[in-house]
């Protein structure tokens, strides 16, 4: 399967795992104890990512995930902002791709403070699932071959579920439906 398709079929799946009431998670506002607990992932091999993918100065000129998306088409270039989340399991674990979400959309609870009924805030489980996929996009993190690297970024350069990132990089793909992939050149934690 090219490499591109299967980006857009990831993000159709991770999205598709994404809030709606209809789910399996408890939707009341009671706290359950909960200790947010990020998911870990082992250290890549020395060379695994390019050093520039994590290195540089600030990203300026970003916008949200949800503009970018109404105008960017492939080939684009594009500075994005955004939280990693849309999923209890936002990071691919075998693949250099994840899911940021616009920083418009809140985590669960986080009007809240004291609201602590979301084992995973970074799922948004709380947000409408239409709006949740119009304000997603899947970043990938390319080998010099054009396929995705085979080791997840959850952990790399201080990546995890729920943090602020910017990314700057081209649009590798788009489709009618509205899934969108973004190649990242860099990733830049806020």
């Amino acid at each position: 399967m090219h490499p591109l398709h299967s980006a857009i079929l990831l993000s159709c799946v991770l999205l598709a795992s994404c809030g709606g009431q209809n789910d399996d998670h408890d939707h009341s506002h009671t706290r359950h104890g909960h200790d947010h607990a990020a998911p870990t992932a082992p250290a890549a091999p020395a060379g695994t990512f390019p050093a520039s993918l994590f290195a540089g100065a600030p990203i300026d000129g970003t916008v949200g995930v949800g503009e970018a998306k109404s105008a960017a088409k492939q080939g684009d270039r594009v500075r994005l902002v955004g939280r990693i989340g849309g999923s209890e399991q936002p990071f691919m674990a075998d693949r250099a791709m994840f899911v940021l979400v616009d920083p418009s959309v809140k985590l669960c609870g986080e009007d809240e403070p004291g609201d602590d009924h979301c084992p995973t805030p970074y799922d948004f489980c709380c947000e409408p699932r239409e709006n949740l996929r119009k304000m997603s996009i899947t970043i990938v993190a390319n080998g010099a071959d054009g396929s995705p690297i085979a080791h997840t970024l959850l952990g790399q350069g201080g990546l995890k579920p729920g943090i602020r990132v910017a990314i700057e990089g081209t649009v590798s793909a788009s489709g009618p439906d509205g899934a969108a992939v973004v190649a990242a050149d860099r990733i830049v934690v806020q």
